[in-house]
């Protein structure tokens, strides 16, 4: 990225020399990459956006109206919630239990008329549940609905792929280890005609016309991208996809440690499945006999383990969990974390109960 702003500062789409063309070259490999991650072979239909956040107002604001219905998780983060709210696109949520899971038998009792899609994060941002979406893209294919998946905390070491879903969200700066300010979409090609652009303008394609250009990606990339941070996210997406098996392999066994350490540990909660059967690396506790803000700072500021608490930018799932309205505690181990460094964490979340 330094040597990019430093050396390059190209625009793609607008000039003709070679460090526009280096650049363009660059971003076309990234889309590619992931198509193949994705498992499809319309690499111009991975959409670049700012985050998932916005990806997901892509598809809510330029797809859906009043008119339709859509069924989602019961532990749906705001970015679904706030779009289908504020467009006041009616939504049933599919019951779940006090760790998550969810009730798949309950979702055909769901479906409307008036049904277009089924939107569901892949994992829980705030407990690590896993849903399934093979089951869930089932029942969207069968009923000739849309399946839409938030794969921010999924992707890339639990794999999303165009095969079972319609859409898929995702973020640069999560398990793909890349800046902020980098995500998408990878969205099928009935989408990328029937999606109304939600910003339109310059894209260095068809000057000599006022109108949105017809064909992808430039249909939905108007205006200069986050090339810094698209460069960015390219490098680390090689490295993650190179090194995938054993990032996971780590980030799973230090997720294992953790929950076996704080099931010995007492006066707490583990939100969520107390295992790792059907869990990713998110792991959220409450603390039963003390306030839950005030351990997160003692964490952070007497042992330097850094957590976030509260409710996740989603109040359905903390409703749905029992943690509504005080929150949870959320650690998240990552693939570079260490034995040692939860170790420290336990510890330190012993001394303070204690």
């Amino acid at each position: 990225m330094k040597a990019f702003l430093e050396e390059n500062g190209s625009n793609i789409n607008r000039g003709t020399y070679q460090e526009a063309y280096s650049v363009m070259e660059n971003i076309l490999e990234t889309r590619e990459k992931l198509a193949s991650l994705f498992k499809t072979n319309y690499s111009e239909n991975i959409v670049f956006t700012m985050n998932v956040t916005q990806a997901i107002n892509f598809i809510i604001k330029g797809y859906f109206t009043k008119e339709d219905h859509v069924i989602v998780s019961s532990l749906e983060h705001n970015a679904v919630m706030r779009p289908l709210v504020q467009c006041g696109i009616p939504f049933s949520r599919i019951p779940a239990d006090n760790d998550g899971n969810m009730d798949i038998s309950a979702v055909p009792s769901l479906i409307t008329e008036r049904t277009k899609a089924i939107i569901v994060t892949g994992i829980s941002n705030v407990c690590g549940v896993i849903h399934p979406l093979e089951a869930l893209s089932h029942i969207a294919k069968k009923n000739k609905l849309l399946f839409i998946v938030d794969g921010a905390q999924a992707l890339p070491y639990f794999p999303i792929t165009l095969e079972i879903a319609d859409a898929i969200l995702f973020t640069g700066h999560k398990g793909f280890l890349g800046p902020q300010g980098v995500g998408g979409m990878a969205i099928t090609p009935y989408l990328a005609e029937n999606i109304d652009p939600l910003i339109s303008g310059g894209t260095g394609t068809m000057s000599d016309s006022e109108e949105i250009p017809p064909y992808m990606p430039d249909r939905f990339e108007a205006g200069t991208q986050n090339l810094p941070g698209l460069i960015g996210f390219s490098h680390a997406l090689s490295f993650t996809l190179e090194h995938r098996e054993e990032l996971k392999k780590n980030e799973l066994e230090k997720t294992s440690r953790l929950i076996e350490g704080l099931k010995r540990l007492g006066k707490i909660r583990i939100v969520g499945p107390a295992s790792m059967q059907n869990r990713g690396a998110v792991v959220s506790v409450d603390i039963k006999e003390g306030d839950n803000a005030i351990v997160a700072d003692i964490l952070s500021r007497e042992y330097g383990v850094e957590t976030r608490v509260g409710l996740h930018c989603a109040p359905n799932a903390h409703k749905t969990l029992g943690t509504f309205p005080h929150g949870t505690i959320r650690f998240s181990p990552g693939v570079f974390t260490s034995d040692e460094d939860i170790d420290i964490a336990l510890t330190a979340l012993e001394e303070i109960i204690k």
